[in-house]
């Protein structure tokens, strides 16, 4: 496969200084934590959380501002994507949603595209809908117009914006690195082998939301979505290699929104999701791909910057156990 990084490596965890997040974190172009950041011991996943709440937050803060303050808060966006990027896939969140519900989500998108394109001027950043034939993915009502709006939005002309229908694209068979769990190999698109970055930016409807949106990127072998669908979401995320991870939790299906999730590991975000939701229980796909070294499915191995949430990384915390 082209494209393989290691999640760990890229989502090596920095402390956020406290008296240091009041200093630029809600300015136009906030790169995040890093000169004043110090490597926390083993691997602890950082997961920032802009919030209205949030240290340094405006009095009424915009959906870009929590947007920017959960990236700056992260680490930055810029410790993921590479500045030389040229070509960076993005995608929506595929869950069902109100009129209201897609409206925010839009927006987030829009600043995630803003953040992306400060970061890696020249790249293309394509739009994936829906899902590869097969996969029995389709974009939901009235997602397609809402992103057809963005590419056309006059603020964004000067950006290489482009909206990929997936059932359109040609697929390849590719195995899933170190075997799959649910198969071990799966049609994917070619746009997936030949790009340089994926960015999930996922809406909040329950459990595993980041890791669900993957789905539709290939899909599921012959019944492998009914007889292990939790193996079959580790695979998706085996094949998608996800560079960073939003999720959207500005509505009221979420008991602490709004909120704002970003990070470079993606199951640290859907852990810290079931954590605020009130779960104790880790599910069981986010147990299987912390075993496949997918990232922190453990809460103790998760720092959270601009939120206090029990049971989360602190730095007189014992290590984490082991994924």
């Amino acid at each position: 496969m082209i494209r393989r990084r290691s999640t760990i490596a890229l989502a090596v965890g920095f402390l956020v200084v406290p008296a240091i997040l009041h200093l630029g974190i809600w300015s136009p172009e906030p790169l995040g934590v890093d000169a004043v950041s110090a490597v926390t011991p083993g691997y602890i996943a950082v997961v920032g959380a802009g919030n209205p709440s949030g240290p340094g937050a405006p009095a009424t803060p915009t959906v870009e501002d929590l947007v920017r303050g959960a990236f700056y808060l992260s680490g930055g966006l810029h410790k993921a994507i590479d500045s030389s990027a040229e070509d960076v896939l993005l995608r929506p969140g595929h869950t069902p949603m109100d009129k209201k519900a897609l409206a925010q989500h839009a927006e987030v998108l829009r600043a995630v595209i803003l953040l992306l394109h400060d970061i890696a001027h020249d790249a293309r950043i394509t739009l994936l809908l829906g899902g590869v034939p097969g996969s029995g993915v389709q974009a939901p009502p009235g997602l397609t117009e809402a992103l057809q709006a963005i590419v056309a939005d006059p603020a964004l002309a000067d950006l290489d914006l482009v909206l990929l229908d997936l059932n359109k694209e040609e697929t390849e068979g590719i195995e899933v690195p170190d075997g799959g769990e649910a198969a071990d190999e799966y049609p994917v698109p070619i746009v997936l082998l030949e790009c340089d970055a994926v960015v999930n930016v996922a809406r909040y409807h329950g459990s595993l939301s980041a890791l669900q949106n993957l789905v539709g990127l290939a899909p599921a072998a012959m019944g492998a979505a009914d007889e292990d669908r939790d193996g079959y979401l580790v695979d998706m995320a085996l094949l998608a290699d996800v560079e960073f991870t939003i999720l959207d939790m500005l509505g009221r299906d979420h008991p602490r929104g709004p909120v704002v999730l970003a990070s470079a590991d993606g199951l640290a975000v859907d852990r810290l999701a079931e954590a605020l939701a009130g779960n104790d229980r880790i599910p069981p796909a986010l147990t299987r791909a912390g075993g496949r070294l997918l990232g922190m499915s453990a809460l103790a191995g998760i720092k959270v910057g601009g939120l206090e949430v029990v049971g989360t990384w602190t730095p007189d915390a014992a290590a984490p156990a082991a994924q």
